[in-house]
């Protein structure tokens, strides 16, 4: 899903927002060109499934309407080659269906009246297809694992995990799993940021997208692709998340924390340079701060040392 324009933090909620919808044909069509891939149901009913859900999940929280706009597979492919740019990259999509909208190929607003016919492009009323509670209550499996590395900026000796994720796990749940494979005590709030969205802790009332709506896939659906996680607005501790592989979901598609380095800062000390600082007084014991840096950390710290691999 993407607003008709760009989510920034302390901008308002966008006004409309479009839902980019591949219809059966269309969706056969996308995996046959090669545009979709492992982070995308094969099944197309799982694939409406969770379009539905993701879109109930934003209507729960946002005013704005939302506007499904179906997508064409030929007429994408003729807008990449017209943009210089790649069909199969999600952005693409998003930016074709943002171009859709502002030439005037409107969709149709979600959700439709009961007895109408079902925005997925079926022949049944809404209420007996994607409508449906029996159709919602199958959890729709998670097609892929994402592993991803997380770097903390700004601090020598680096601070790094590497994570296993399911792709589909809500943003809110990947905070807690971030701080958790970190070594974050959770006390503070947190935003996600790419190039195109912000993506905020649900207890801000900023206005911008609220995690526990958005899903990890949403910001990352390709190897190498990267994006933001800040967490405490005070002390700024901003990490680079990148994509290093994707692989197929399965039984064990779990949280796993897979490897790492570097010893989390403590909280409130003013971020990535205090935490510099600190580290430098807490080795010279000729400094006059150097006490308290040790009463600090603790006389054993070890600012290379992290809390290995775990699973959840």
């Amino acid at each position: 899903m993407q607003p008709t324009r760009g989510l920034t933090r302390g901008a308002p909620r966008a006004t409309v927002y479009q839902m980019a919808y591949f219809p059966p044909e269309q969706y056969e069509a996308a995996w046959t060109q090669g545009l979709l891939n492992a982070t995308s149901h094969r099944d197309h009913g799982d694939y409406r499934r969770e379009t539905q859900q993701t879109m109930q999940a934003m209507a729960e929280r946002a005013a704005a309407p939302i506007q499904i706009v179906r997508l064409d597979v030929p007429d994408l492919l003729a807008y990449a080659q017209r943009t210089g740019t790649d069909p199969a990259r999600r952005p693409t999509r998003l930016a074709y269906a943002g171009w859709l909208h502002k030439t005037g190929h409107t969709g149709d607003l979600w959700p439709p009246e009961r007895n109408s016919p079902c925005w997925c492009g079926s022949a049944a009323k809404y209420k007996k297809c994607c409508g449906n509670p029996a159709f919602l209550a199958i959890e729709p499996p998670d097609p892929a694992s994402l592993v991803l590395r997380i770097e903390l900026n700004g601090v020598t000796p680096p601070v790094w995990r590497r994570v296993a994720i399911p792709s589909n796990t809500t943003l809110d749940l990947v905070h807690r799993m971030i701080q958790d494979a970190m070594g974050w005590s959770d006390e503070h709030m947190y935003v996600f940021e790419t190039d195109e969205h912000t993506i905020i802790d649900p207890r801000s009332d900023s206005g911008e997208a609220p995690a526990d709506g958005e899903r990890l896939v949403s910001i990352a659906t390709e190897a190498g692709a990267t994006f933001t996680y800040v967490y405490d607005f005070g002390d700024e501790w901003t990490h680079t998340v990148t994509v290093e592989e994707i692989r197929p979901g399965g039984p064990h598609n779990t949280f796993t924390v897979l490897d790492g380095g570097g010893a989390c800062p403590p909280e409130d000390i003013g971020g990535a340079a205090a935490y510099q600082h600190l580290l430098a007084a807490f080795a010279d014991s000729s400094r006059p701060d150097h006490d308290d840096a040790v009463e600090l950390l603790g006389e054993d710290f070890d600012p290379t040392r992290h809390h290995g691999a775990t699973a959840g």
